[in-house]
């Protein structure tokens, strides 16, 4: 149990913790006199000059990456396939079912290479998968399993008698990897 002196010195070091931090809150720091009911307040980070637009130009560049016209021609392949769109409420048997067609169709319809992406442009293979996560998040898991986790396991892992007996399979699907975990010891 704290001491009277022990509990004033708590209080005054989380008085000055509370100043500290409201310098990065409010401007300027009010005098603290009681810090427990001091509003928070906000404070713009930044300005919004008239007629400077090269700014929020190269800050959208920047943001959508080097391989955005790889995105867009994968989202515009899942607006001209209605077919491979996730409607709502769909059950999840058949949410699997299209998952997998959706990812069959990167493959062999828009012939996207995920694999062959990951071993010689990983940027642009996470592109794609940032891509494929807008047109359905559980497509961007399936694309994650089978080709960062079980390709990149042959990849990372393998010997060259691996990669070159498996590699090609992963890449086009005839080999589909799956997830599994076991823990040891666990109830």
């Amino acid at each position: 149990m704290a001491t009277g002196s022990a509990a004033g010195e708590e209080s005054s070091a989380a008085a000055r913790r509370l100043r500290r931090l409201s310098l990065h809150l409010l401007q300027p720091a009010p005098a603290p006199t009681d810090c427990h009911h001091q509003p928070l307040a906000l404070v713009a980070c930044g300005r919004c000059v008239e007629g400077d637009t090269d700014m929020a130009a190269a800050l959208v560049a920047y943001l959508r990456g080097q391989h955005r016209a790889a995105q867009m021609w994968l989202f515009d392949f899942f607006r001209a396939h209605p077919d491979l769109q996730t409607p709502v409420e769909l059950p999840t048997a058949a949410h699997h079912d299209l998952c997998y067609r959706q990812l069959r169709a990167l493959v062999h319809e828009a012939g996207v290479r995920p694999l062959t992406l990951m071993a010689t442009d990983p940027a642009e293979y996470f592109a794609v998968m940032e891509a494929a996560g807008g047109a359905d998040i559980s497509l961007d898991v399936k694309l994650g399993v089978q080709y960062s986790l079980w390709g990149g396991s042959v990849i990372n892992l393998g010997t060259k008698k691996h990669r070159d007996k498996y590699f090609d399979g992963i890449d086009n699907l005839d080999y589909p990897g799956c997830f599994a975990m076991t823990e040891l010891h666990h109830g």
